[in-house]
Formats: structure tokens, C-alpha cells, sequence
């Protein structure tokens, strides 16, 4: 469903192109072409499609993009198809992110390194847990000082949302 505030937060243009891509989908029965869209609207099919691109980054929208009839000219066709579900924050804990949260609790500026080392897990997989971690807003990552030549690495510290989290689990 989709509320109010989304709507609102698009353009008048961006919300004229999602009316008339929903008025086909669900009145019409159809699926919409840009080139149609674009003739429609009175506007070129590349402005369409930046319009298209900002609905969809607002997730109000999943374009599909499907090979047209002719095979020899390429139209980019859409589906209206049900927006995906949000993950919520206690969906993304696994236990190595629950264990990371814990070590950062007691180890307040980590780095990388010293997490991979400290837990035993690969580097590559502790990044990206930690780029979970820091989508959820659970931990803050910053670069710590320059001790070397370099670039200094980046330290990682639970939030207050990380521990109140936490400590609810």
C-alpha cells in the first residue's frame, strides 16, 4: 500500500507518470511502454525514464525492463509489481553480527583487523557485516588518526541504537 507521505515526497510529473503507469496496470490491463508514456506525456522517452528511475528509488515502483515484440527495436516495457518487503532490524542480526555487537560493546574503536583477528572470521566477511551492521544504524564507522603513512583505517563503535538493541535480544 501506498501511503500518503510517499506520494507527497514525489514531483507533480512524478506522480502523473505513476498515475498513468497504475491507471493502465490496473484499469487497462496493460503494460506501459516508455516510447507510449513519453508521446503521452509530451515529453521526451529519456525524461520518462529519469522519471521512472526516482519512483523507483523511492521503491513506490519495480521496473521490469522486457524485450519488445520486434525483436529489433529495443522498447523498455514496465510491471507494476508489489513493492518489496522492508527487513526489519531484528532481521538483521544473525549470530556473527550479534557477536560483533558484542565485541564493539566491550571494545569500543575497532578496526577491521582487529575484528577479523579478535573473532576469527575472515576479513571480507567481517566488512560485510559490518555494512549491514552500518545500514541498520546499529554501528558508526570513522577514520581513526594517522599513526603511519597511509590512509588511516576506519574504526568502528555500536550506537546507542546498536545497544539498546542489544540489550533487548
Amino acid at each position: 500500500m501506498i501511503t500518503t507521505e510517499e506520494v507527497r515526497a514525489l514531483t507533480d510529473r512524478q506522480r502523473e507518470v505513476l498515475s498513468i503507469v497504475v491507471e493502465n496496470k490496473l484499469y487497462k490491463g496493460k503494460e506501459t511502454n516508455i516510447a507510449e508514456l513519453a508521446e503521452q506525456l509530451g515529453v521526451a522517452p529519456a525524461a520518462v525514464y529519469r522519471h521512472l528511475v526516482e519512483i523507483e528509488r523511492n521503491e513506490l515502483l519495480n521496473v521490469k525492463i522486457v524485450p519488445s515484440e520486434k525483436g529489433t527495436m529495443i522498447y523498455e516495457r514496465l510491471r507494476l509489481d508489489e513493492r518489496p518487503r522492508r527487513q526489519y532490524t531484528s532481521e538483521a542480526l544473525n549470530e556473527t553480527r550479534k557477536e560483533i555487537l558484542r565485541f564493539l560493546l566491550d571494545h569500543p574503536t575497532s578496526t577491521l583487523v582487529e575484528l577479523s583477528e579478535e573473532l576469527g572470521i575472515n576479513d571480507r566477511t567481517i566488512y560485510h557485516h559490518l555494512r549491514v551492521l552500518e545500514a541498520v544504524q546499529l554501528i558508526s564507522r570513522e577514520r581513526s588518526r594517522a599513526t603511519k603513512r597511509g590512509v588511516p583505517p576506519y574504526i568502528y563503535n555500536i550506537t546507542d541504537h546498536g545497544k539498546g538493541v542489544l540489550f533487548r535480544l
